[in-house]
């Protein structure tokens, strides 16, 4: 199977923070968030099981596929990096357990040393104006 893998696609939000994928014997598993709009999808074979809004940092997605319970957890381990650990528990036996890491620290120290960056700049480009065209400070 594909990881495009469900026809109800075009019901989905446009833009999605993450796809988890899952393997259990022909069952595929697919996990999907929004963390914009909180909104979580649990799919197994192209079925929407599970759909809930998390307004926390923990959601858990109980329902039974093929007469079995199945679990499957959203957990927000980072807020500022969203970092999100998914975990599959069917029959009380993990069935998978993945980390996404979306945004990276490197990537934050990088935005970070940018605006520095730019703030010098404008600040400098402020203060030479304000000195050419007569500032009252």
């Amino acid at each position: 199977m594909t990881h495009s893998i469900n026809n109800e696609e075009k019901a989905l939000p446009k833009k999605r923070s993450f796809e988890l994928y899952f393997q259990d014997g022909d069952n595929q598993i697919a996990c999907k968030a929004n963390m914009f709009t909180g909104k979580e999808y649990v799919y197994i074979n192209d079925e929407l099981v599970s759909e809930k809004r998390n307004i926390g940092f923990k959601t858990v997605h109980e329902f039974e596929f093929e007469g079995k319970p199945w679990q499957v957890t959203f957990d927000v381990m980072n807020l500022i990096t969203c970092r999100t650990e998914c975990v599959v528990i069917k029959n009380k036996k993990i069935i998978g357990r993945k980390i996404l890491d979306p945004f990276s620290w490197k990537a934050l120290f990088k935005f970070f040393i940018y605006g520095v960056i730019f703030g010098v700049l404008f600040a400098t480009l402020g203060y030479l104006l304000g000195g050419l065209y007569g500032s009252t400070l």
